[in-house]
């Protein structure tokens, strides 16, 4: 019971306890008692949950399973390092946390992943894997009015920002596309017809993973200078797909 006074007098005097517990004055919401503890698992749980049935719906490599395993383990340690600096009274109290930024960062890596088409997967998964962790550390910390702000924002850029993201992309002046034509030498006509219609020929790599296809494959980048926000990307692939040797072509 004096244990619950005096942290309910540092809630009332501390400028530095989080805005939801000062307001609230729930003094169970701070130190390592056993709600306090329930309740940071319980949220990092529901977070990381919410977050990872998105990355699950669309078939990522981490998913549901992966995120709620990496936001709780995050609050977990952060808490232990809060058990250990109290316990002792003493040592970094963001030591252990420190330790869980910069191993999740070799988590993710493992998720990023370069295709036959250079086109490069998983550094959403990469990122929200990361941000999921740290979402753990500060749920673990105790600091809940960061934690709710940031998985707001974490959750409408990860559900609502690929909307925006595709309607901004698609009329971009620039776009990049994986092309096979049927030889090396039709390279040069595409480049002939793509300044034809106006375009600049920005970038052009030569992808060898199609060596042994027979086929004659890059990755091209081009840009339209004059209408840097209209350029049709849809109506620019579907006449590049007409061209009798062209045998394949998507954006990338």
């Amino acid at each position: 019971m004096i244990n619950l006074l005096e942290t309910q007098a540092q809630i009332n005097y501390n400028p530095f306890v989080d805005p939801i517990v000062s307001s609230s004055g729930a003094s169970w919401m701070v130190g390592t008692n056993i709600y306090g503890i329930l309740l940071r698992i319980g949220l990092a749980f529901l977070f990381a949950a919410i977050i990872g049935i998105e990355r699950s719906i669309k078939r990522h490599s981490a998913g549901l399973r992966t995120y709620i395993l990496v936001c709780v383990a995050s609050a977990l340690v952060m808490m232990t390092n809060e058990f250990l600096t109290l316990s002792f009274n003493n040592g970094d109290t963001a030591r252990l946390g420190a330790q869980v930024v910069t191993g999740v960062g070799f988590l993710g890596a493992g998720t990023i992943l370069v295709t036959s088409r250079n086109q490069v997967k998983g550094l959403t998964t990469a990122a929200g894997l990361w941000g999921c962790a740290c979402l753990g550390l500060v749920i673990g910390a105790g600091f809940y009015t960061a934690a709710i702000v940031g998985f707001v924002v974490m959750v409408f850029t990860i559900f609502s920002m690929p909307r925006f993201e595709k309607f901004f992309t698609r009329k971009a002046g620039a776009i990049e596309f994986h092309v096979e034509f049927e030889e090396r030498a039709n390279l040069k006509e595409f480049v002939s017809y793509v300044r034809e219609k106006g375009l600049d020929v920005q970038q052009v790599e030569h992808n060898p993973a199609y060596a042994n296809s027979g086929l004659s494959v890059y990755t091209i980048m081009v840009v339209d200078k004059e209408h840097r926000f209209n350029l049709d990307h849809n109506k620019l692939i579907g006449e590049i797909k007409e061209l009798p040797y062209v045998n394949y072509v998507e954006e990338i």
